[in-house]
């Protein structure tokens, strides 16, 4: 085991310790060998005094704590490791992710953009709404036609991109926006929805229509196919939708 080396003050009182004890030796040296000191009767040497005064001024020996003379003694408390940052989140980005295929969305479009920014419960598909649409599919490519659309959310937190493919649920009864020339129907909103009595229209639209009623389409559907009976002289417009296998009709307002 290795002794510590001591520098600085405690060296120097060290050092003024060795010489005092050396001192004290020389002495002793000098009254054993005055004949005076030797013959006085009155004056012995105590062995242990003269060991203890030895072994004062021969060896001062600081032990080190470690075996190699390196460090400190004893271990430190146990570093832990730092926790590693959580994953950010985007709670929006969470609720689209949630939504499964084959269920039912009430959205709808109220001019260009969905009326709602995060995608609500999902509720039966044969529910009475305005707009519903169904999930067919999810982060693919989405197919396009009358009735069919997306809804794609982008997070800013995850970098991550959702996107949900969706196919209209037609219901009769509730009106749709549309936009109008003259007697003619140049477009219809067919991911729109709005309030039948509605008396103000988003651009570009500027017409509201009802959708009268929904039928399987027969070959070479048109509007005409939309009429009730000989008797009904209402005017009819029409789309067909899922691939041409659903006729849509739509009427004027009342």
């Amino acid at each position: 085991m290795r002794g510590k080396r001591v520098t600085g003050p405690l060296a120097w009182l060290l050092v003024a310790l060795v010489l005092a004890a050396c001192g004290r030796r020389g002495s002793d040296r000098d009254d054993a060998s005055d004949p005076s000191v030797a013959s006085d009767p009155s004056v012995s040497a105590s062995p242990t005094d003269e060991a203890a005064g030895e072994g004062a001024g021969l060896e001062i020996v600081i032990e080190g704590g470690g075996g190699s003379g390196e460090g400190s003694g004893g271990g430190g408390a146990e570093q832990t490791r730092p926790e590693p940052a959580p994953e950010p989140t985007d709670p929006t980005e969470d609720a689209f992710r949630a939504v499964a295929q084959g269920t039912c969305l009430p959205i709808h479009r109220d001019g260009r953009a969905w009326n709602v920014s995060t995608p609500p419960d999902a509720v039966s598909c044969r529910s009475e709404r305005a707009g519903l649409f169904q999930v067919t599919a999810t982060n693919t490519t989405c197919a396009s036609g009358v009735g069919r659309d997306e809804w794609t959310y982008h997070s800013s937190v995850t970098g991550n991109t959702t996107t949900l493919c969706l196919n209209r649920v037609w219901v009769p009864n509730y009106c749709v926006l549309a936009e109008q020339s003259g007697n003619a129907i140049n477009s219809i909103g067919h991911s729109t929805a709005v309030g039948c009595n509605a008396t103000e229209v988003p651009v570009p639209y500027n017409q509201v229509l009802v959708i009268a009623a929904v039928y399987r389409a027969p070959p070479g559907a048109t509007a005409d196919h939309c009429r009730a009976g000989p008797q009904d002289y209402r005017h009819y417009w029409s789309l067909l939708a899922d691939d041409g296998n659903t006729l849509v009709c739509f009427t004027p307002r009342a």
